[in-house]
């Protein structure tokens, strides 16, 4: 019960020189939790997109935010996600 969120991020080359950091941000509920405790980790990039409104937010959206902002390249994007058609679409979107 004490777990809020859970926070990652890591360091990328930045275009031009020096990194840039693309994060994940996973606001905990209930879901969550249950997954935690039965070690099922492998749903917690789905309990991000359903706790959105709670200000969760994936890897795949923050590299693509950075590739739109001209910070990253398309394919050091590619190469770090764990959900490539999620960032494709994310990508492709205007």
């Amino acid at each position: 019960m004490a777990l809020a969120a859970v926070f990652t991020q890591t360091l990328l080359p930045r275009i031009g020189g020096g990194r840039v950091p693309a994060a994940e941000l996973l606001m905990v509920g209930y879901g969550a939790r249950q997954h935690i405790r039965r070690n099922q980790l492998q749903h917690l990039h789905q309990e991000i997109t359903i706790t959105r409104r709670h200000g969760s937010f994936t890897l795949e959206e923050s590299l693509a935010r950075l590739v739109s902002q001209g910070l990253l390249e398309r394919r050091e994007a590619m190469a770090r996600t764990g959900h490539t058609e999620e960032l494709e679409g994310l990508l492709r979107q205007p």
